[in-house]
C-alpha cells in the first residue's frame, strides 16, 4: 500500500511539475542570418500558458565574444495566440552576426494579456537557443 501511496504521490508531483513548466513563453534563438549590415534574428516563440498576448516587449541586450555591449533594443513578440507556437523575425541594425557573443532578456517594457495590463511577465519568460550564440535571462 505504501508503495501504491508513493507512486501516485511522484506521478501527481511529476505531473504538477510539467504542467508548470507548460504555462511558459518559451522563447528560442532558432538562428541568425546575415542581411547586408545587419543580423536578421529568428525567434521561436511558444505560448504555454492557456491566455493570448497583445503585447510581450522585450528588452534585449546583445553582447560582443568579449562581454562589452554592442547593441540594446526592444522587441515586441506579440500578438501571441494561447497554445500557440510561432516565429518573429526581426533585424538588428548596423550589427554582423559573427559580432553577437550572447543575447539577454533584460526585461519585459510592456506586457498585456488578453486585452489587460500586467506586472511581473519576465518570470514567465524561459529563453534557450539553437543558434551558436546563447539566448539568456
Amino acid at each position: 500500500m505504501r508503495t501504491i501511496v508513493a507512486l501516485a504521490t511522484a506521478f501527481l508531483l511529476s505531473a504538477s511539475a510539467a504542467f508548470a513548466n507548460e504555462a511558459l513563453v518559451k522563447v528560442e534563438l532558432n538562428k541568425l542570418e546575415t542581411d547586408g549590415a545587419n543580423c536578421q534574428s529568428y525567434l521561436v516563440v511558444e505560448n504555454g500558458t492557456a491566455d493570448p498576448f497583445d503585447k510581450l516587449v522585450l528588452d534585449l541586450v546583445m553582447f560582443d565574444a568579449d562581454g562589452i555591449i554592442a547593441r540594446r533594443l526592444a522587441v515586441d513578440i506579440a500578438p501571441i495566440d494561447a497554445g500557440k507556437l510561432s516565429v518573429k523575425v526581426f533585424a538588428i541594425q548596423s550589427l554582423a552576426c559573427e559580432a553577437i557573443g550572447r543575447i539577454l532578456v533584460n526585461g519585459v517594457l510592456g506586457c498585456e494579456i488578453a486585452g489587460a495590463s500586467k506586472e511581473g511577465c519576465l518570470d514567465l519568460v524561459q529563453t534557450g537557443s539553437r543558434a551558436s550564440v546563447e539566448l539568456i535571462n
